[in-house]
């Protein structure tokens, strides 16, 4: 029986009591793994917890989900963590008319399955994608190029036969058999219904095509053109799922796959999207590298590499915080992010305000704004809602505008 597991990232421990040795030990494999040069998780001695990492994993019988530690919206932030994603682009499929129209009910598993199954099966009803694909079989009639060798080794005794190179109009292909690997992977999880029955319709059209171990050069067999470029989407995400896959065999039983997305690149991403929406791309640098902080004076080269998260118009740095900016109403900071602001005021002499950005959460919290002495510049504090990105965009217009 599936059991499913809701842990807040960098915040709620897994221990040996949460669930078994095997499971315990399953999931910290699977992750070593998967992410080897990723600092997905904090273990420490029979407990471990997700670090700074969101999403979904799925581990024989258990499920996981990580949700964001800073509350993204009161009634249900698996919607609003759906909804940032879907803006983002962070995966191949966009899910954002199942999220605002609410059929997902904040099952993350669910919402990337279904995503990715009401791409392809359309796809799949409007006509199954087929190649001319290399066969070679031993015939009773000729067909296509005789094989001389081969045919002299097969039909020593049976002169009726011909062994024959040939080539068929097949469903049977590279694009398919990605297509089908991926269904069976997450055929086992799916529990919703009417996700079960579009999966198995998937397959149904898929009947003729050979269920194959997926490998980097299989993938790269996989070209795209006129006749299959409405697929490309849909294999995108099947191939995200295979490479997360742990082990996949002819009995169709996936024990382990996952979608996992680092919450500071994802609320990043998020922001960019929503600036360029407010104050239009042209007004955006993102990771901005034009700036050194020193220059050494027995070189002449400039020392200290500034990367400020996005530079608007050359006036306002913005850098994002994913971190809660707030106390029992009270606003908390870390020192060294407003040294880091402070650099970025002194480095970029046109710069009239650097704003330390956070997740808005509930209630209302007073954000200080500093003066850099002796000059007009600023640094503040500043939060945005995340779980509409209509809000978020009208209040970065409000931040925006309020400068000019």
């Amino acid at each position: 029986m599936n059991k499913t597991i809701t842990v807040r990232e960098a915040f709620d421990w897994i221990t040996e009591n949460t669930v078994t040795n095997a499971q315990f030990e399953e999931l910290v494999q699977y992750i070593e793994e998967k992410y080897p040069n990723e600092k997905v998780l904090e273990l420490q001695y029979k407990r471990l917890r997700f670090i700074n990492y969101v999403g979904v994993i799925q581990c024989s019988d258990v499920r996981y989900e990580i949700v964001p530690k800073i509350t993204l919206n009161p009634v249900n932030d698996q919607k609003a963590l759906l909804a940032m994603l879907s803006v983002t682009g962070f995966l191949s499929i966009s899910f954002y008319d199942q999220v605002q129209n609410g059929e997902e009910k904040g099952n993350l598993l669910d919402a990337f399955l279904t995503s990715f199954i009401t791409r392809l099966l359309p796809e799949l009803q409007k006509g199954i994608y087929k190649t001319y694909e290399r066969q070679e079989d031993n015939l009773y009639a000729l067909r296509g190029k005789l094989q001389l060798s081969k045919h002299v080794r097969q039909n020593m005794f049976q002169k009726s036969n011909a062994y024959c190179a040939f080539d068929e109009h097949t469903e049977n292909n590279s694009l398919n058999q990605l297509f089908k690997c991926a269904l069976l992977i997450v055929k086992r999880s799916a529990k919703n219904h009417r996700l079960t029955l579009h999966l198995e319709r998937c397959l149904g059209f898929l009947e003729q095509v050979d269920l194959v171990q997926f490998s980097q050069s299989n993938f790269k067999n996989i070209m795209f053109n006129r006749q299959n470029e409405r697929f490309r989407d849909a294999a995108l995400f099947a191939k995200l799922i295979i490479e997360r896959a742990d082990i996949y065999n002819k009995r169709r039983n996936a024990s382990s796959f996952s979608f996992l997305f680092q919450m500071n690149l994802l609320f990043e991403n998020y922001i960019e999207a929503a600036l360029k929406e407010a104050v239009g791309t042209h007004a955006v640098i993102s990771q901005d590298t034009g700036k050194r902080l020193l220059r050494n004076k027995k070189s002449g080269y400039g020392n200290i590499l500034l990367k400020p998260d996005f530079v608007i118009d050359n006036k306002i740095i913005i850098d994002t915080k994913w971190k809660s900016s707030s106390y029992n109403g009270r606003s908390q900071y870390v020192q060294s992010d407003i040294y880091q602001m402070y650099a970025y005021v002194t480095a970029y002499k046109d710069v009239e305000r650097c704003i330390l950005l956070y997740p808005k959460q509930e209630g209302e919290t007073d954000y200080p704004v500093w003066e850099v002495i002796d000059t007009e510049k600023t640094i503040e504090m500043c939060a945005v809602r995340v779980d509409e990105f209509s809000e978020t965009v009208s209040e970065l217009k409000d931040i925006y505008y309020k400068l000019i």
